[in-house]
This record gives structure tokens, sequence and C-alpha cells, in this order.
């Protein structure tokens, strides 16, 4: 992503709807399941 969430990734999961993770010690961390639009 861009700005200050660089190391953290999103997935479009349909629509507006993403799901936005993090990878830490080789494990990935959800952090929010956002409505975007």
């Amino acid at each position: 992503m861009k700005g200050g969430r660089r190391h953290i990734y999103a997935i479009t999961v349909n629509a507006n709807w993403r799901i936005t993770f993090e990878f830490k010690e080789g494990h990935a961390y959800i952090l929010n399941y956002e409505d975007y639009h």
C-alpha cells in the first residue's frame, strides 16, 4: 500500500471489501476487513 502503510498488503474480497494484513516473522496477520468506496 502507499504512504505510511508500505508494509501492509491488501487483497480485494469482492466489490469494495478488502482484507488488509501484514507479515511478521514469516506469519501473516489480518489487520482489518475494510470497506473501500
